[in-house]
């Protein structure tokens, strides 16, 4: 799939027909709960093996993809969803996100408590339509600064790290 193809996909609201995805392995209790409540669910696709369609159609295919803390605190699913236009939904407590001292992720992501998890369906579906697509407009602005290149572009992944660590150096100073 070319990637002009995945940007005409990726305006396409219509073809997210899923609610929710989630790929991974089971590795946490987090996970375990995940799937005790949704393994079965016809809305969210909670899926832990060998995709049967591949990772991008299914971000594509589907409105929130689930982030779900495992054992390891980091994860590139975050950025593979927001580079798809997946609304991304954090499923976890006291999780410490990527440029949270410069980007509001309540802006462009749902964030929801692991306690939660059994209510996961009520609140993505209790979203209006016009609360998604805020949400959804909000990650294609903000995924550019997700972004690696050979060469560094404006406000891109390795700008924003810089920014990042220049306001944590300017905070220890004031300190």
């Amino acid at each position: 799939m070319e990637i002009l193809d995945v940007e005409k996909l990726i305006l396409l609201h219509g073809f997210r027909k899923k609610l929710g995805f989630f790929a991974g392995s089971l590795n946490s209790p987090v996970r375990e709960k995940l799937l005790e409540w949704w393994g079965n669910d016809s809305d969210i696709f909670v899926h832990f093996g060998r995709l049967e369609r591949s990772y991008t159609e299914e971000l594509l295919g589907s409105k929130f993809c689930l982030h779900v803390k495992g054992y390891e605190v980091n994860t590139a699913r975050i950025v593979d969803a927001l580079f798809y236009g997946c609304v991304p939904v954090i499923i976890a407590n006291h999780y410490d996100l990527p440029f949270a001292d410069i980007l509001d992720w309540k802006h462009f992501s749902v964030i929801v408590a692991t306690l939660d998890i059994p209510l996961l369906k009520k609140i993505l579906q209790g979203m209006t339509q016009q609360e998604y697509l805020v949400l959804q407009s909000n990650v294609l602005k903000v995924r550019e600064h997700f972004q690696w290149h050979v060469s560094p572009i404006d406000f891109d992944a390795f700008y924003m790290v810089m920014y990042e660590l220049w306001l944590r150096r300017s905070s220890l100073r004031l300190q």
